[in-house]
Order: C-alpha cells, then sequence, then structure tokens
C-alpha cells in the first residue's frame, strides 16, 4: 500500500464529525439529558468569559462590546472572614464616590465608541451587500466570451505597430486572431486573456498568449518594458475608474516612443446583435472616442489619432430627385448619424520620447 493511500484512509471528514456531534446533541436533547436551563446557563456562561471577537458575525460581536462597555460602580464587599468583610466595606465607603465617578467616564467612553461602531457596522453590512452584488455580476460577465470583429481594426493596427521596435502586448487577445495578424508582419507581440477557451484557442494559432487578467499583468511589467500596448474587447466593459488605472498601468508600462492603441466598439453599437448579453451584465460600456483623446493626451500622449470604422446602417433613404425628396434625405442621414453612426473606432497615440 502506498505513502497516499495511507494517508486518504487517516483523513478526517470535519463536516462529517460535525454532523455527528450535531446529531448526538439532538438525541440527548430529545432523551432529556441536556434541559433547557442546562443550555442557557452554558449560553451566559460562555458569553461571561468568551471574549466578544471570538464571533464573526459583526452585528454579534457588536450586542457583546455593548454589553461590556457598562461598569457597575458597586464595589462587591461580600467576605467569609469577618473582620476581612467590615474593612471591604469601609475601603467601599471611602472609595466609593471615586469609583463611581471613574465607572461612569469609562462607560461614557465605551458607549460613545460603540455608537461609532454601530455606525460602521451599518456601512461594512451595506458594502458588502453592495461589493457582493458587484461581484456576482463579474463573475457571470467573465464567463462570456467576448465576441470581436478583429477584421473592422486589423489593418490599421497592424499598420500603426509596423515600425515598432520592441515587444507589443495585446490585452485582451481573445482567440489570437489580432495578435497572429500583428505576428505576421514580424512583430514581436505576445497576448493576454483571463478566459482558459480564448488562450487554447489562440495557441491552437500558433501565438503566445498568457492566461492573465491584464490588470493584473501589467501591474507586473517592468516600467517601460514594452514598446506597443493593445487595449482590446476589456476597454469596453470595465467600469471608468478601472479604465483610468488601466490607462495608468499601460502609459507606466511604455517606453519613450512607444504606442498605445486602443480599438473600440461605439458607444452607439455596444449592446447590438453579438455584445447584446455582454453590455447587460458589463459594469461599464465602451468610451466615445473624443474620451480617450482627452485622456491619452491628459497622460501626454503625442499625435493622438482616431479613425471611425464599420457602419451600423441606417434608415433607408425615400426614392426621387425632386427638392422634397433631397430635404427628407439630408434629414434622414442626420437621425442615421445620430442613432446608428459607425460600429467601432480605433485610437493610436505615441508616448513622447
Amino acid at each position: 500500500m502506498s505513502e497516499n493511500a495511507i494517508d486518504d484512509e487517516h483523513v478526517i471528514d470535519m463536516v462529517q464529525v460535525r454532523n455527528e456531534v450535531a446529531a448526538e446533541v439532538r438525541a440527548r436533547r430529545a432523551a432529556g439529558e441536556y434541559p433547557p436551563a442546562f443550555e442557557r446557563e452554558l449560553d451566559a456562561l460562555f458569553a461571561r468569559f468568551a471574549p466578544a471577537e471570538v464571533t464573526e458575525n459583526l452585528a454579534d460581536a457588536l450586542e457583546r462590546s455593548e454589553d461590556a462597555a457598562g461598569i457597575d460602580p458597586e464595589i462587591p464587599v461580600a467576605s467569609n472572614n469577618p473582620a476581612f468583610g467590615l474593612v471591604k466595606r469601609v475601603m467601599a465607603r471611602l472609595l466609593g464616590w471615586y469609583h463611581q465617578f471613574v465607572a461612569q467616564q469609562v462607560t461614557g467612553l465605551g458607549v460613545a465608541v460603540n455608537n461609532v461602531l454601530r455606525s460602521l457596522v451599518e456601512k461594512v453590512t451595506d458594502l458588502e451587500s453592495l461589493t457582493g452584488d458587484l461581484e456576482r455580476a463579474r463573475l457571470e460577465v467573465a464567463r462570456i466570451e467576448p465576441e470581436r470583429d478583429d477584421e473592422l481594426w486589423r489593418a490599421d493596427v497592424v499598420d500603426a505597430l509596423a515600425e515598432v521596435q520592441g515587444r507589443v502586448a495585446v490585452l485582451e487577445a481573445g482567440d489570437g486572431a489580432l495578435l497572429s495578424a500583428i505576428c505576421e508582419r514580424g512583430v514581436d507581440a505576445y497576448g493576454v486573456d483571463p478566459r482558459v477557451d480564448s488562450v487554447d484557442a489562440a495557441r491552437r494559432r500558433g501565438v503566445d498568449v498568457r492566461l492573465d487578467d491584464v490588470t493584473g499583468h501589467l501591474q507586473a511589467v517592468a516600467p517601460g518594458d514594452l514598446a506597443g500596448v493593445v487595449l482590446r474587447a476589456c476597454v469596453e466593459r470595465l467600469a471608468a475608474g478601472e479604465l483610468l488605472q488601466l490607462l495608468d498601468l499601460a502609459t507606466r508600462a511604455l517606453r519613450a516612443g512607444g504606442r498605445c492603441i486602443v480599438v473600440s466598439a461605439t458607444p452607439q453599437a455596444w449592446g447590438s446583435s453579438r455584445s447584446r448579453v455582454e453590455a447587460d451584465l458589463a459594469r461599464g460600456r465602451p468610451l466615445h472616442p473624443e474620451t480617450w483623446v482627452r485622456l491619452l493626451e491628459a497622460q501626454g500622449y503625442d499625435g493622438v489619432d482616431v479613425r471611425t470604422l464599420g457602419d451600423e446602417g441606417g434608415l433607408t433613404p425615400v426614392a426621387g430627385d425632386g427638392p422634397d425628396a433631397a430635404v427628407v434625405n439630408a434629414n434622414l442621414a442626420r437621425i442615421s448619424e445620430a442613432l446608428f453612426g459607425p460600429a467601432a473606432f480605433i485610437v493610436v497615440a505615441t508616448r513622447p520620447a
């Protein structure tokens, strides 16, 4: 028999042990061996000697702390020795006023501290509920495989990186289609993606893709280690604060003269067709191209270039060559531009040398 088999035989199932103990307690309680008064005495004894921090429930710990905040000003004088009892009564008379004064001060402080703690407990409880909801939504979005039409921006991204000398990171790389096109032009590029299926699909294309969170990966990259960063897919789902952090990290990772490229669906196209479910559950939404220009210029990038890509269609113009038809078609074109517009855009920025 192997050593691992012996170890497995001696592993204690704590869940089973707890269940057996609980069943035994229920059986003895039903048989009358544990009367209710006895259990209440045990609870009171535990509450008296166990510190409030033994419980993981904040509300219960606060109740225990409030009970302990009050100090009894009465000095105990009982004694089995009559002489010593007399001395204790005399001392209680002499020091009682002082003891009561100190007890009032300490009790007042304890009550004030507990009032602050109660307010903090309420806020922490609310935050736990809120962050739990946000984390639930984040996990649900993480299960969705982002579907992007890399054909829209592939040529522009490849051209923007054609003269880049150095390592380029594509975040998120998805199935590797865009990364593969970049590598085919001789660029030293790799990808990062947090989804196992995407990484497997990209590696089947023969490209280097690492399984990692994009923000965590950039935090691990040494300052100035990259010559180019392509931000893809994640820029459409992350909240505004997360996008600002991502841009800060990308800028830190880029060397002087490095390229930062953002590819994204437009806000008008986000949530249509293939990205509908993703858009419903995502914490954020795509930024407008003008917003990216402002953010990149604030980071000190030069020559920020924006190109709109694709077409989400529009309203069908009316037939005819008359003046009335021309006016109607002009209005339809304005409405189409406001409602539909381009499907995607690319922003290319260079970090100053």
